[in-house]
């Protein structure tokens, strides 16, 4: 079973994807499942700082759910997952209201924006390490993590430790092991509410130029009963998809996992890799 469940279409406000070109390079690329999973807020400022707007998000959504609708009918041997990512922010209300309404197959759960400033992708991110120290960063970050996985209300994390993405820049390449206590105390906090983790190969070719999460992070997970991972590209633009598939797979196969989950109504199920 190949997947990719981490993609955003056109209904994303960071995407002009269409959906059967996504479906398509799909196809091409061999997959047997993939999941749309169109951020929940919207860009509200000139900084590009996101928030959950509503009922922005609601209708986007519908939107997208019928569109999924009519490609599912359309292309029946290929199977297309109606998703979200929803980002930990201060006020979770909106986000709670959303994913309470909306018929989603699978949520994802990230954490990109900490003390006003996205961590993960926009030109200010540099702003965030100037002036902390690596672990002063760091934990910040697994600490705004940790109040993701408290509320709760996702399948699997989203690019778990993206902070080195820009970090790796400013403190060199990130060592799990200096972050154990707090990343095992997040790991077993997701076990325990039935939170799967993502192998994210969005940065395998930039950046960093790693996998999210870090292999070592990936055997803690096995090791602490993590029981579901996905697997996804984080595409924003359809040659992305399934970019990296081949060596985030055999990272994968190399810690020990076995299975990639799949979902339907937030449910999951386990395929053989």
């Amino acid at each position: 079973m190949l997947i990719d469940y981490h993609i955003h279409n056109h209904f994303s406000p960071d995407s002009d994807s269409p959906t059967e070109a996504i479906i398509e390079k799909a196809l091409e690329a061999e997959l047997n499942a993939i999941c749309i999973t169109n951020h929940s807020e919207t860009f509200v400022n000139s900084e590009g700082m996101p928030g959950t707007v509503q009922p922005d998000a609601l209708e986007r959504f519908r939107k997208t759910r019928q569109e999924i609708d009519v490609f599912r009918r359309k292309y029946p041997d290929l199977m297309i997952g109606f998703g979200a990512e929803v980002q930990y922010e201060d006020n979770m209300c909106p986000a709670t209201e959303l994913v309470e309404k909306a018929p989603f197959d699978f949520i994802l759960g990230s954490v990109h924006n900490l003390d006003g400033i996205n961590i993960s992708g926009h030109t200010h991110a540099d702003q965030f390490f100037e002036g902390r120290t690596e672990t002063q960063a760091y934990h910040r970050y697994f600490e705004e993590m940790l109040k993701l996985i408290e509320w709760g209300r996702i399948s699997a994390v989203a690019h778990f430790d993206i902070i080195k993405k820009y970090g790796h820049e400013h403190y060199g390449p990130f060592k799990p092991e200096k972050y154990k206590t707090i990343l095992i105390a997040i790991l077993k906090k997701m076990r325990d509410k039935g939170i799967g983790m993502e192998l994210n190969t969005g940065s395998m070719h930039k950046r960093c130029k790693e996998l999210f999460p870090h292999p070592t992070i990936l055997k803690w997970c096995l090791e602490t009963g993590i029981g579901h991972f996905t697997l996804g590209s984080d595409a924003h633009h359809t040659h992305e998809i399934a970019r990296h598939f081949d060596e985030a797979l055999a990272i994968a196969k190399d810690v020990g996992i076995k299975t990639f989950s799949t979902y339907q109504n937030r449910q999951p199920t386990q395929h053989q890799i």
